[in-house]
């Protein structure tokens, strides 16, 4: 990719500004924002520092891509099942740095998302041919009803830099009954030998591990069900799931985290319970370097994270009990920190957030939204106060496919707060659906300081 760098006032002048954070209560009244109509313009949404960038900062993280692929089976008497898929690639950059762990991981990722979409399709395959049964029997009934089948898999990437990739793998199953079905599973990968990690390469004492969890399910969680009577059933689950090595788990940059799905701990309606086990707070469990006696797989100081909506995720160890939900509805998006909510009224038909955090330990959590029309922007939200806020909407979104496309997506992941990829859109001055770099500035906006294929 070219590098050009642009000044602030040329950037100015291609892009829009960004929009004016009014309310800075628990909630942000933006329903009359639709796109860059009848916004208060106050400042520049992106801007140029004038030093040179040092992309050896940049080394440590590996620059990924999802792609998702969208089905939609149907006959003449109507729709039978929908259904999407998600591979997940690393993204080639003009990259500055070691070549072998990033083909080692590119190989091993391919080989991944290869057996991935194999298995996706005989599912497909299956379910299909089972959605044809079922409406052939509700019609021999009498029932002119027959919901489609549905079978999504997400890919929600937690880490990714030059010792760890780590994503989960979010899937959901509709097969004509009173509801669908959904959980989540994590994979990690080391970067220097392409293979996928154990939950013994990472701690050192599994019944150690075992305990904490416990502790900290019962934390985490004291009103929930397994709770009652001193939580006997959830620790024998655990205890079961780490003796039969069948926990479901993530690497994170800052720990490790745990997932029970529906009914392994709870009820349905309960959803999943997830839990964090800071590397800080219990060093004693996991390996260390042999020569540095450093944790083996802690991830750097600054990191990106894509968060799973509808998981109230631990974010930190400190006294504050830094957790973070977000979620979202036809008109708004719902983010939960540390107890204190922020409903940001925004029509909106989907979400995926990342959650950053810079070197200097501040948090800020960028989120896509589709609108109405299918087009995607970006809202940022500042973590780093007694509640969240709303720092402004940008005209850049990290999907790079044309948002019309209803067969394919493809998603930029974000992991270095100081360099990540984004593409501008469509509603922009100058060169819209360009594919640019970005950075964390100060306040949180993102700051485009490289435009692909623009001159001077």
């Amino acid at each position: 990719m070219k590098k050009v760098k642009m000044t602030a006032a040329a950037l100015a002048a291609v892009f829009a500004f960004a929009v004016t954070p009014v309310f800075d209560t628990a909630a942000a009244d933006t329903t009359g924002i639709a796109g860059i109509h009848g916004i208060s313009w106050s400042r520049p949404a992106y801007a140029q520092a004038e030093e040179a960038v040092d992309y050896t900062s940049s080394l440590r993280y590996l620059p990924l891509m999802t792609r998702t692929r969208y089905f939609v089976d149907k006959d003449e008497k109507g729709e039978l099942m929908r259904s999407h898929w998600t591979g997940i690639e690393v993204f080639s950059v003009d990259y500055q740095g070691p070549r072998q762990p990033v083909e080692t991981m590119a190989n091993a990722l391919d080989n991944y998302s290869a057996k991935e979409n194999q298995s996706f399709d005989i599912t497909h395959r299956k379910m299909l041919s089972d959605a044809k049964k079922d409406r052939s029997s509700r019609v021999a009934a009498g029932s002119t009803f027959f919901p489609a089948y549905q079978e999504d898999r997400n890919i929600f990437v937690h880490r990714s830099d030059f010792r760890v990739v780590s994503f989960l793998e979010d899937g959901y199953s509709y097969l004509g009954g009173v509801h669908g079905l959904g959980g989540i599973v994590g994979k990690s990968f080391d970067v220097y030998t392409g293979k996928e990690l154990k939950l013994t390469d990472i701690v050192k004492d599994k019944n150690q591990l075992a305990e904490a969890i416990k502790q900290q399910l019962m934390s985490d969680y004291p009103k929930s069900s397994f709770a009652q009577g001193g939580g006997e059933s959830m620790r024998n689950t655990v205890d079961q799931l780490i003796r039969e090595d069948k926990m479901l788990w993530s690497l994170d940059p800052r720990g490790i985290s745990f997932y029970f799905n529906p009914y392994l701990l709870g009820s349905y309606a309960e959803g999943i319970f997830t839990t964090t086990i800071f590397f800080s707070e219990r060093p004693d469990l996991f390996v260390k370097n042999a020569s540095s006696d450093i944790i083996e797989w802690r991830g750097p100081q600054a990191y990106c994270m894509e968060i799973r909506p509808y998981l109230n995720i631990r974010l930190s160890d400190s006294p504050r009990d830094e957790r973070l939900y977000v979620g979202n509805d036809k008109d708004r998006i719902i983010i939960d920190y540390c107890g204190e909510k922020l409903e940001d009224f925004v029509t909106n038909k989907e979400i995926r957030p990342v959650l950053v955090s810079t070197f200097d330990g501040k948090k800020y959590l960028y989120v896509d939204y589709a609108q109405v029309t299918n087009n995607f922007r970006l809202r940022v939200y500042d973590l780093n106060g007694e509640r969240p806020k709303f720092v402004g909407e940008y005209p850049l979104t990290r999907l790079t496919t044309s948002p019309q496309d209803s067969e394919n997506r493809a998603w930029h992941i974000m992991s270095d707060p100081n360099e990540f990829y984004m593409t501008s859109t469509k509603d922009t001055d100058l060169l819209p659906r360009k594919q640019v770099t970005c950075r964390v500035g100060a306040n949180g906006e993102p700051e485009v300081y490289e435009v692909k294929g623009a001159n001077g």
